[in-house]
């Protein structure tokens, strides 16, 4: 299927063609059509499916356009309101708006924090119809009056689970209450856990549900690899292996923003050069470590799961846990960022003997068993292997349970065999006081 036939404007498949754009995804195949009838929609879409596009493009063509020039009151109005949990996934939506918007009248602005609303505003006064923005520098703006959502005709969120998990949830309530009754709403989580469809049902009215199958994700385009490892000896191992194979452009990623720290630390102390992003950092050091990265500047990028949310490098070509995520869903946001649109990548795991528990889940998770790889001099000695560890948690529990059972067999029959012979007493049966007794 091409992008013509999912009845987009002749102007915006031209712009398409020439952002080499020819094949819709699967979730731009099922999304954009429901949208493009203003229907409400709640989709589950991972990192490197083409959401973005899945939600701008139909948003573009819905939003009228216009050249008349706003006044007064008028300039802080904004006709479409997009969310998103990250400072640099804000960015890059807006971003894709002005590719995708190039024969168009539609103008965004970028809100976030880390920087003064000052320049913010002047981009609202001068036109702009698109708002993209974080939760709290959407309300900063509301409670200065430089941002007015009472005309707001499409709202979106994106990565609501995410916005959610970082706490967002009463950002987002607020945000609501401020918007239009009658409005286009479309929420895009990676996931469906109950506080997301308890939001749906006051957020959206009657929506479409689309689910994508974790067989459809670009993951299947990413070579996934396994280095087992001894905990103490991952420093080593990252330093060797970047220089073995002369690895270039890698986003690495780790669980904390001190761990991060020490990893630029390390390979700086070797040689290698890498920076952080994370939440500790300032925006204008987190946009110039972005910035070293595209330009080869740094081989690493090392980021926390949050703030890597909205990176998106074109053709990036190698993914390294550092350690797996916290939550094994993450696993596949991180591979993600490499094999898309139709080229290849390679995702490898440094996963020590903690690790090899979540390894599985993650196996079961995706579907696909990580093919393992070793290095010379770095040989992994578990203390015990997961088959011994998965017996032992079962013959534990079995003891447990055969405990459970003897006490209860004891407690139903009574401890007959301690009474002598010829000594044991017969209780009268009455209506009162019954022998046979259940047991419940």
């Amino acid at each position: 299927m091409s992008f013509k036939r999912l009845n987009l404007s002749q102007k915006l498949i031209d712009t398409l063609e020439k952002l080499n754009y020819t094949t819709p995804t699967e979730i731009q195949k099922r999304a954009i059509p429901i949208l493009l009838q203003k229907r409400d929609l709640l989709a589950t879409s991972q990192t490197g499916t083409g959401k973005t596009a899945a939600f701008i493009l139909p948003l573009l063509e819905n939003l009228t356009e216009t050249t008349k020039q706003k006044r007064g009151e008028e300039r802080y109005k904004i006709d479409a309101l997009i969310l998103a949990p990250t400072r640099e996934l804000v960015i890059q939506i807006d971003h894709k708006i002005d590719e995708y918007a190039e024969s168009f009248t539609h103008k965004s602005v970028p809100l976030y924090g880390g920087i003064k609303l000052g320049s913010q505003v002047s981009a609202i006064r001068a036109g702009a119809n698109i708002a993209v923005g974080t939760t709290a520098r959407v309300l900063d703006h509301v409670k200065n009056g430089s941002l007015n959502l009472s005309n707001v005709k499409v709202i979106i969120l994106d990565e609501a689970d995410k916005m959610l998990e970082m706490g967002f949830i009463d950002n987002i309530r607020k945000i609501i209450s401020l918007l239009p009754k009658q409005r286009h709403s479309v929420m895009f989580s990676a996931t469906f856990p109950k506080p997301i469809l308890s939001l749906a049902k006051t957020f959206l009215k009657n929506p479409l549900t689309i689910e994508i199958d974790r067989e459809n994700l670009s993951t299947q385009q990413v070579k996934q690899l396994v280095h087992y490892v001894n905990e103490e000896e991952k420093l080593p191992l990252l330093s060797t292996l970047i220089k073995k194979h002369r690895m270039e452009q890698i986003l690495l990623f780790t669980n904390t923003k001190v761990q991060a720290d020490k990893i630029v630390e390390y390979l700086k102390n070797h040689n290698i050069k890498a920076q952080a992003i994370h939440g500790d950092k300032t925006q204008r050091m987190r946009m110039e470590a972005l910035s070293n990265f595209k330009e080869k500047k740094i081989q690493l990028l090392i980021a926390t799961d949050v703030a890597a949310r909205g990176i998106d490098i074109l053709n990036l070509p190698h993914v390294i846990n550092f350690e797996l995520p916290t939550k094994n869903e993450e696993y596949i946001h991180r591979i993600g960022r490499t094999g898309r649109a139709g080229e290849k990548g390679e995702a490898l795991s440094l996963v020590c003997e903690k690790e090899l528990f979540q390894l599985k889940e993650i196996e079961e998770l995706i579907n696909i068993r990580v093919e393992p790889i070793t290095t010379e001099n770095f040989e992994f000695t578990p203390h015990i292997t997961l088959t011994n560890r998965k017996s032992k948690k079962l013959e534990k529990r079995d003891e447990v349970n055969l405990k459970r059972a003897k006490e209860l067999a004891e407690k139903m029959l009574g401890d007959k065999k301690s009474t002598p012979k010829g000594k044991q007493k017969r209780k009268k049966s009455t209506a009162i006081n019954p022998t046979n007794k259940r047991h419940f």
